[in-house]
């Protein structure tokens, strides 16, 4: 049943043409929300918004690195001339790389920094003037269980994703007198590209669907309230 809150609004996606992404855009569509999809894989990019239009959906897309502060102020340029204001901003896009950290190259974990960190800085930059301040807005940034739990296997990505939650909680004192609120998601373990091919208890993970829930839980939120941070995983990891 759509949620008359969602409908009309302008939610930006990053990374939406992953998993996470990939369902958020599905369930806010289905809500009536005006969705637009950034990521730098734009043959995805497309067949999902051709997929969200021909179902009634107003969807822009829009290749965009993250990292690039160029391609991120030109991307919010195309979702402002697309439907104006943005009600909301989701910085999903992320990246793990492991590796023993003797092993890893300056070159990895400035890849890794940048695309966890970075991203979320420059999307989140260029996000803020794209807000009405009377109407107000919200950023959720997608951190993960791996800033709570240290991670023999991804040191570098627990320390990217536990900076996500300081950049939010900084960002969120900022961004008061702006009338924009901040949340972090830190979800565990999902079943979605992100793990490549590694070796991983799949069974025990949350879907990507299960995190769009969530997402819209905090979406749906009375403005009157900000949500702080959210953390969750699967029940199955504890059975």
């Amino acid at each position: 049943m759509q949620d008359e809150r969602l409908k009309d609004k302008v939610i930006v996606i990053i990374g939406a043409a992953g998993g996470m992404g990939q369902a958020a855009a599905r369930a806010l569509a289905a809500q009536g929300a005006r969705v637009v999809l950034g990521s730098r894989n734009e043959p995805a990019l497309q067949n999902l918004a051709d997929e969200l239009i021909s179902s009634g959906a107003q969807a822009a897309y829009k290749k965009v690195d993250v990292t690039n502060e160029q391609e991120v102020e030109a991307f919010f340029g195309h979702a402002a001339a697309a439907f104006g204001q943005c009600d909301a901003l989701l910085n999903l896009a992320g990246l793990s790389i492991p590796s023993a950290i003797s092993e890893m190259t300056i070159q990895q974990y400035e890849q890794s920094m940048d695309v966890n960190l970075r991203g979320i800085f420059l999307c989140s930059k260029h996000f803020i003037p794209c807000v009405d301040q009377e109407a107000g807005g919200l950023i959720v940034n997608v951190g993960s269980m791996a800033a709570k739990r240290a991670n023999a296997n991804a040191p570098l990505y627990c320390t990217a994703k536990a900076a996500v939650n300081m950049f939010s909680q900084g960002l969120s004192l900022q961004l008061i007198e702006r009338n924009i609120r901040v949340t972090t998601l830190n979800p565990g373990a999902t079943d979605t590209g992100f793990w490549g091919t590694r070796q991983v208890p799949r069974e025990k993970f949350m879907t990507a669907e299960d995190v769009a829930e969530v997402l819209l839980f905090v979406l749906q939120m009375d403005p009157r309230l900000v949500i702080h941070e959210i953390n969750f995983e699967s029940f199955a990891f504890y059975k």
